[in-house]
């Protein structure tokens, strides 16, 4: 066979549109041009693809639901309060389009699919990893300052936001702890990806780090695991070490516990220098958001794609918060899109995240159980898609899910 027949039968295969999707996934923390290249690559492979197999247009629920959350946000356009932040909005949500209508063009991705994504991902993440800590070693004896192996510090060196680093890095350390046979690789991986995950110091995913352990190891392994004295201590022990290994989640949550909530809920003034928390801050556009309802009309409609941010600016300004708020989202998916896009874009979501939930039920996956769990919390905490890396993974992995045929034996 010739170099050039060879070259035709890979990339007329259908695992090189997985491999392209795994690259596609592991370029988002370098950057949004790269990813979006190769995003571009891969729907030109795909529905060429398509085209050369004959292959007809199928939408499930899922990807419906997508294409309508996505026209959502562009007839958004008609109302919105600011139309640039709202086309700017429209452009980069685009991916919430494209994906589930390509999807819609290929075949079903089967359990090797979903083995090759989350291999060259996971390997991605570990790799990453590594760099950030030698990073983290260099800057350490440069300048004695611990603080640079932790939360955003820690993966500062790319610019990129601790949370969606962790996201990225859980999701790989789930894939690998569900693997029936596990190799010394797999262990050296689970073994980084934790470390990793601790030192990105974010306390929702070192709470759905925790729970998932217990869930995979109680619901899925089956309690009869545990047989032994010893095993089940080496469980506690190995819980305690994930609540407590990280000195950074817990200064932070010691702080945490301090807030006056009730403060937040009723005062009718801050100060500049007021003590502000992850949870208090968040709680503050909690409720500017049920003013917002009340007062603004958004129940049905949203202020439009993108376009609640100044809104929550001069409510910052009356409140006299800390300038640096003054430009913050909900940091809350949920509340995110009710306040853009109204009460109907929330039910989308929630439908989204209702089927891939009954899905995982029904097919009994621990992968894709967990991812949607991980999604339910992140977006209790970061308005996780309105960014390109949140956007991107999350569109993903639905596609791929919900489209999916697994065989348990397979992968779980």
């Amino acid at each position: 066979m010739s170099v050039k027949s060879k070259i035709h039968a890979v990339i007329n295969h259908k695992d090189f549109l997985y491999y392209l999707l795994a690259l596609t996934l592991s370029t988002a923390f370098i950057g949004f041009a790269l990813s979006s290249i190769v995003l571009g690559i891969f729907c030109f492979f795909a529905l060429r693809y398509a085209y050369l197999n004959k292959i007809g247009f199928k939408l499930n629920t899922a990807l419906f639901l997508f294409t309508l959350l996505y026209v959502l946000c562009c007839v958004s356009y008609f109302w919105t309060v600011n139309q640039a932040l709202t086309l700017k909005g429209i452009g980069r949500l685009s991916i919430l389009l494209v994906l589930p209508l390509v999807f819609g063009f290929i075949p079903k991705p089967t359990v090797r699919s979903l083995q090759i994504v989350m291999n060259y991902f996971t390997l991605s993440n570990v790799l990453l990893g590594i760099f950030f800590l030698i990073v983290a070693i260099i800057n350490y004896i440069k300048h004695g300052n611990p603080t640079v192996f932790t939360y955003h510090d820690f993966v500062e060196i790319l610019d990129l936001n601790a949370i969606y680093v962790s996201v990225y890095c859980t999701i790989s350390y789930f894939f690998l702890l569900s693997k029936q046979s596990k190799k010394s690789i797999d262990y050296l991986g689970l073994f980084l990806l934790l470390i990793f995950i601790l030192l990105l110091s974010s306390k929702t995913i070192i709470a759905t780090l925790l729970l998932g352990n217990i869930i995979y190891f109680i619901f899925y392994k089956g309690i009869r695991t545990l047989k032994t004295t010893k095993s089940i201590g080496i469980l506690l022990l190995v819980i305690l070490v994930l609540t407590f290994a990280s000195r950074e989640v817990v200064n932070r949550i010691s702080v945490e516990i301090k807030a006056n909530l009730e403060e937040v809920l009723h005062k009718e003034k801050f100060n500049r220098v007021y003590p502000w928390t992850g949870t208090s801050i968040r709680l503050l556009q909690l409720r500017n958001l049920k003013e917002q309802i009340e007062e603004d009309n958004i129940f049905w409609k949203g202020f439009g794609l993108f376009a609640s941010r100044e809104n929550l600016r001069e409510r910052h300004l009356a409140f006299n918060t800390y300038y640096g708020y003054h430009e913050y989202n909900y940091h809350n998916m949920y509340a995110q899109i009710f306040s853009e896009l109204g009460i109907f874009a929330l039910l989308l979501l929630l439908g989204l995240l209702g089927l891939g939930v009954k899905k995982s039920f029904q097919t009994k996956s621990f992968i894709m159980f967990m991812f949607y769990f991980l999604m339910i919390m992140i977006f209790i905490s970061e308005s996780f898609l309105w960014v390109h890396r949140g956007v991107l993974f999350f569109t993903l992995f639905c596609c791929i899910f919900c489209r999916i045929d697994l065989i348990k034996k397979a992968i779980n």
